[in-house]
Order: structure tokens, then sequence, then C-alpha cells
């Protein structure tokens, strides 16, 4: 199968969407529930959603040739603010690097380390098809820590999605 430039183009501002959508959703859980422990994935909804950005960001970087030795976290992105500052700068930087990319770009082997040193190689857009079904993953998974923390869930299927983008504006 080769992806195309453009499959990935709509499928990444598919993720920014979906992003912005959890976010808003995010918003609607009183800081007690946004903070708590869920014993779910990464554990709250804050840690899970700067985990999910932190992974877009990881990746990023190794598809520019780096090899970072750690994945940022809650740590790094202590409040929901700081979080909603940096995501759109990661979205955009993602977004950049897109447009410069290529058929022959896209198809060419990204060496990488992971944070324990470990070495692998993968076809830049198999990377990135990587990156879009991460955030899918974890979507369900903060929709239903933020339903258990008081909130309301974010409908972000890509259903959706598709619909909101064909109303007229």
């Amino acid at each position: 199968m080769t992806v195309t430039k453009e499959h990935l183009q709509s499928m990444f501002d598919y993720v920014r969407w979906a992003d912005q959508q959890m976010l808003a959703a995010s918003r609607t859980v009183p800081d007690e529930g946004y903070y708590k422990e869920q014993q779910i994935s990464i554990g709250s909804v804050h840690k899970l959603l700067v985990h999910c950005m932190a992974a877009q960001w990881i990746w990023l970087s190794r598809w520019r040739g780096e090899s970072p030795t750690r994945l940022e976290n809650h740590e790094d992105y202590p409040t929901r603010d700081v979080l909603m500052q940096r995501w759109p700068l990661v979205h955009s930087a993602i977004t950049d690097f897109l447009g410069t990319q290529s058929p022959k770009s896209l198809a060419r082997e990204i060496q990488y380390r992971n944070t324990r040193g470990e070495l692998f190689s993968l076809p830049l857009a198999d990377l990135m098809l990587h990156v879009i079904d991460h955030e899918t993953y974890h979507r369900g998974q903060l929709n239903t820590m933020i339903k258990r923390a008081g909130g309301q869930a974010a409908n972000v299927s890509y259903q959706i999605y598709s619909m909101q983008k064909r109303r007229p504006t």
C-alpha cells in the first residue's frame, strides 16, 4: 500500500481536530477529577493528554533524525494551560514537516533509537500512521476517564470529523 502525502495531511488534520475536541472535553472536568489518578493508562486525564502531545513531539523529533532519550511528561507540563499552549505548536510543527515531504521521502527508512536506546527502522509513512493510530487508541481511554471524572466526553469519530468538514461555513 502506498500512503500519499495528501492522505497523511488529511489524517493529521483529523488528529489536530480530535485533539482539540479532547482538550475541550477535558475542560468540562473540574481540577480535582482532571488530575485524579484513575488507574487507566498513564493515570489521570492530564497525564494522558500530556502523553499524547509528547508522543507526537518525540515522533516528529525521530522523523527529523533525532533520537530523544526521554519522553516529556506531566512534570514538564504541570498545568492545563501549559499543555494547551504547547500542543498547537506541536500540531503546527507536524503540519510543516509533512508539507516538505515527497513520495520518496515518505518511503525512506527512518532509523531511530527509542528511549531505552534500542535501534529500530521503518518507513516514514508507516511511522506517521503509527502516530495516528496511537492517538486514536488513547482518545477512547480519555473519553472514559473524562466521563468517570464527571465531564462530557467528546465524539471524535472520523465520521463526525468528515461531516463537519463538509458543512458550509
